[in-house]
């Protein structure tokens, strides 16, 4: 077990569990270091390696991460309940990254997402689902999904072999996330982190996970004179098959750089949200990014799927 040096105030916490859920956090948290905390937790020593910024817990024997039952690797986790509780203790947001299917994080995920409800802390957890011809594996993440939504406030569910097909015309491997596991991530933290023209805080984001049903996020990006492609973007991600029409609320964070209006901001939001349902509760906010210049970034927050 390791607890970095350079942890912030933990409100912000990034929990990358099991082998996968390891990497896919790595690769966003180097995006949002001055942002975020980052928790490690496999029964891979490896899964640490060369990534110093991270607190890191060993659970389990060394190196036993498949056909493990989630019972199992949850208690491995419980044995551990001090420390997590300390982690967790100033918790306001937390992301856990995880794959289903008989690993580390069909258990030890869960466990970790209860612990973090029960501390207050508003909890998304992305999930990876087995590749569709590993049949064994969709049945151990069958048995694990019911309990992750049930510990989440938000479970957004990532068909691996959509992200694998992908991630080849981004050149970007499907084990680190294929660009996008980041792109949810930082977006989600971005929301919380950064003032902005038109703020959103966490209340608004309890306000759109407190509704009943499934949730996902969807991220565009593209010039802001474009603002119906920045809407197609989004939806060319690798999450499982779901339909938004009927989302009972909607939460937008919209980030350009200094040369985009508040008419654009307008525009974008318009085209995000003119197929959602006339009932469908939208808040809205808006940044700047000086790193960007006319291009937009749409992080789009939709529950009671």
């Amino acid at each position: 077990m390791r607890i970095s040096g350079k942890m912030h105030d933990g409100a912000l916490l990034i929990v990358g569990v099991g082998g996968i859920g390891c990497r896919w956090a790595k690769a966003a948290h180097s995006e949002m270091v001055d942002y975020a905390d980052l928790v490690l937790v496999d029964s891979d020593s490896s899964s640490f390696e060369e990534y110093p910024n991270a607190s890191t817990i060993h659970i389990g024997p060394e190196g036993v991460n498949q056909g493990i039952m989630p019972e199992l690797s949850s208690s491995w986790a419980s044995e551990y309940a001090h420390v997590f509780s300390k982690m967790l203790d100033r918790a306001e947001l937390v992301l856990i990254s995880t794959v289903l299917g008989g690993g580390v994080g069909g258990g030890a995920s869960v466990w970790i997402a209860e612990q973090a409800r029960s501390a207050g802390a508003l909890v998304v957890t992305i999930a990876g689902l087995p590749f569709e011809d590993q049949v064994s594996r969709m049945r151990w993440a069958r048995l694990s999904r019911p309990r992750l939504e049930s510990a989440s406030h938000a479970t957004i569910g990532i068909s691996l072999s959509s992200l694998a097909h992908r991630s080849i015309k981004r050149g970007i491997p499907w084990e680190d996330g294929g660009g996008w596991i980041s792109s949810l991530v930082t977006g989600l933290i971005r929301t919380q982190a950064r003032m902005g023209v038109i703020n959103l805080d966490l209340m608004d984001l309890r306000t759109i996970l407190a509704q009943a049903g499934r949730s996902t996020v969807l991220v565009g990006e593209g010039m802001a004179v474009d603002a119906n492609r920045i809407f197609s973007s989004a939806f060319d991600a690798p999450l499982e098959r779901i339909d938004i029409a009927n989302a009972a609320a909607c939460l937008l964070h919209i980030e350009g750089g200094n040369a985009v209006s508040l008419g654009d901001f307008d525009q974008i939001a318009e085209a995000f949200t003119k197929g959602l349902h006339d009932n469908c509760n939208v808040i809205y906010g808006a940044s700047i990014d000086k790193e960007m210049t006319g291009e937009v970034r749409v992080i789009a927050v939709l529950s009671g799927l």
